[in-house]
């Protein structure tokens, strides 16, 4: 078992009081809050693993359809994201690079799989801004072909690249509050979680319904604080 003081001093009491509110009992409710967290976390990672995956192998596939890689030159990848001259606004252009290097200190085959699954989900919501809309004359000009091609199941009310580009950026920062670790209880994760299933839903309905099915999160939300006093109380003196 385990001092408060010394989960304390672990933690920091900086992250572990972010976990207290003024109304709890005693500084146990803070750790059975933290519990509670790690476990919304974990029911999360399903359905924001799904929507990382399915949005950067749908999105490459499709953008290979709307950009011409018969007129391309490549560097190492053949495929448009490593065309010589690039075709990628700064920030996307070194992404890719620290990609190829990854795959090269790896020493594996330089491949498009390989570099698609290697660059951050960052990297393709990043694709969805302004600089990848027609009109830019050295770009792919993805947009708004990929509103239709991308996401057939996008509303009419949504069917616009910055409409889409705000829906998964702000999914992408969930996302980063969650691999990093930080709290996430106090955000509203039911609403979060169904833009997550909506947004899947934009590219394959079928595996949107089943993520919602199956997903781990309706039981961890309902455990609430309350479920997770008795394992504070165990792990704390």
């Amino acid at each position: 078992m385990l001092s408060i003081g010394s989960l304390r001093n672990a933690l920091s009491a900086e992250r572990l009081g972010a976990y207290a509110l003024p109304d709890d009992t005693d500084e146990v409710d803070s750790v059975a809050r933290y519990l509670w967290n790690l476990a919304l976390c974990s029911a999360l990672q399903p359905a924001l693993h799904t929507l990382e995956v399915a949005v950067r192998n749908h999105l490459f596939s499709v953008s290979r359809r709307i950009v011409d890689e018969a007129a391309l030159s490549f560097d190492k990848v053949p495929c448009w994201l490593d065309a010589r001259p690039s075709l990628l606004a700064g920030r996307e252009r070194e992404a890719v690079e620290r990609a190829k290097e990854a795959i090269r200190i790896r020493r594996s085959p330089m491949t498009a799989g390989r570099l698609v699954s290697i660059l951050g989900f960052g990297f393709w919501v990043s694709l969805c801004r302004r600089p990848y809309e027609q009109g830019r004359i050295d770009g792919p000009r993805l947009w708004p072909a990929l509103v239709t091609r991308g996401f057939p199941h996008l509303p009419k009310a949504k069917r616009s690249r910055s409409q889409v580009f705000h829906s998964l950026n702000s999914l992408r920062d969930l996302r980063n509050r969650v691999f990093h670790h930080e709290a996430v209880w106090d955000r509203k994760l039911d609403r979060r979680h169904a833009e997550i299933i909506e947004t899947i839903g934009w590219i394959n309905r079928d595996l949107a319904a089943t993520l919602e099915a199956h997903s781990p999160l309706p039981t961890a939300i309902d455990k609430g604080v309350a479920g997770f006093r008795a394992q504070a109380e165990a792990i704390i003196k």
